[in-house]
């Protein structure tokens, strides 16, 4: 049997796909980008007492009109909610897989060949903060969006803070991606990569925008 030789090409390989595969991979999170699930207005399902000119009738279906219009607003964003669960879900399992096999490929093919990275455990500890916090994010998200109402004392404070939970979900989804890189070009670095053999982790696709 032969025995499979692990050159500079043999490092190259892997780690090359590997870092391509997490490039590649978050650009469904610009998908998941928070979008416009419109406006709400501060006490939609109160009554005026009475306003000058407007009959009384008239001003209750103004009311009536503007809490429908916040219902559907209110599903919406539970609708985003589950949407952005799954997403974050699923880049997660996506994020895991490089992870773990980027550090099969070192403790099994780096090291054994003499090389060692000397920030390998706090890399590998900051992607497991990075992990973390998307769990953190997401938590947080999910629980702002079952807690909106639009008979609350201030459905618009809850959307605007369900809008920045969604973008603190897909930020901790950046960084942990980014702490996947920062392993990864780790490991390149010490197994003599090059330019010409290896995609440049900066031209990564970042989604970027605010709703």
């Amino acid at each position: 049997m032969k025995t499979k030789s692990f050159g500079k090409a043999g490092y190259l390989a892997p780690l090359g796909a590997l870092l391509l595969l997490v490039m590649l991979v978050p650009s469904a999170l610009a998908l998941g980008r928070p979008g416009n699930v419109g406006t709400v207005p501060n006490n939609v399902g109160s009554r005026p007492s009475g306003s000058p000119g407007i009959p009384q009738q008239a001003q209750n279906r103004l009311i009536d009109a503007k809490l429908k219009a916040c219902q559907a607003r209110e599903n919406a964003i539970k609708t985003r909610s589950t949407h952005l669960g799954q997403l974050a879900t699923t880049m997660e399992e996506k994020f895991d897989a490089i992870a773990k096999r980027v550090e099969e490929y070192y403790t099994t093919k780096v090291v054994p060949s003499g090389k060692t990275v000397s920030d390998y455990d706090a890399l590998v500890a900051d992607i497991q903060t990075k992990k973390t916090a998307v769990q953190t994010a997401l938590t947080q998200a999910q629980a702002d969006s079952t807690g909106f109402s639009c008979t609350g004392d201030d459905p618009k404070g809850q959307m605007t803070l369900f809008r920045k939970d969604m973008q603190a979900v897909i930020q901790a989804l950046k960084d942990y991606r980014t702490s996947i890189k920062s392993l990864i070009v780790a490991v390149h670095s010490v197994t003599g990569t090059t330019e010409r053999t290896s995609p440049s982790p900066s031209a990564s696709p970042v989604p970027t925008g605010t709703p």
